[in-house]
């Protein structure tokens, strides 16, 4: 423990520890440290995490969350959310022979004014033809704008997390045909200059 210590405090020279805390949907709980030589230094870094590890719900271990620190008040730094992603080996327990994979991927502009990047991924109940295949990717398209643009990003990635987004896009798709299963897999902050917006 003494060596710890002493090694800490030779990182630690010159610099200050930061606390890390989650953004307010998660309560601003504290979830690790970060040293830098000023709070302008920390400003930008980015944190990967478990969902788990923010909502303290076990099941959701396969769900990935990206933070990055966006304030700092004295030596506590706080993060907001800038992207979600599902584990590969969840998806890849999912995706199985026989059936259709749909991927759709749509830009759209959140709430809070953010755009994001959405991709979503649908599995049919059986293998279909092209036509179906198309018809099933663009009411997907329109659901994901229609779905989860009225919410903020931190408030989308935590009604992901109980899946009533996914239940209601499903709803629609099912009229085409049988949606076995039906997700976003990943959720990337897009990066715009001023008055110009990102490329899709």
């Amino acid at each position: 423990m003494a060596r710890k210590r002493t090694v800490r405090r030779k990182l630690a020279r010159g610099k200050t520890w930061y606390k890390i805390h989650a953004p307010k949907v998660f309560e601003e709980k504290e979830i690790g440290e970060t040293v830098g030589k000023d709070a302008d230094s920390i400003i930008g870094r980015c944190i990967d995490l478990h969902y788990s590890e923010l909502s303290g719900d076990i099941t959701k271990h396969y769900i990935k969350i990206k933070l990055r620190i966006n304030k700092v008040v004295g030596e506590h730094a706080y993060t907001e959310v800038i992207g979600y992603e599902l584990s590969r080996p969840h998806l890849q327990r999912i995706i199985r022979r026989r059936i259709s994979k749909i991927d759709a991927i749509k830009d759209i502009r959140l709430k809070d004014g953010k755009k994001v990047r959405i991709k979503g991924i649908a599995i049919t109940q059986h293998k279909t033809n092209v036509s179906t295949e198309t018809a099933l990717r663009k009411a997907f398209i329109e659901e994901i704008e229609k779905i989860l643009s009225p919410f903020d990003i931190e408030s989308l990635v935590v009604a992901l997390s109980t899946n009533q987004p996914q239940k209601e896009m499903q709803k629609k798709l099912n009229k085409i045909y049988p949606i076995r299963y039906i997700d976003v897999r990943k959720i990337e902050l897009l990066k715009e200059k001023k008055g110009i917006d990102a490329k899709s």
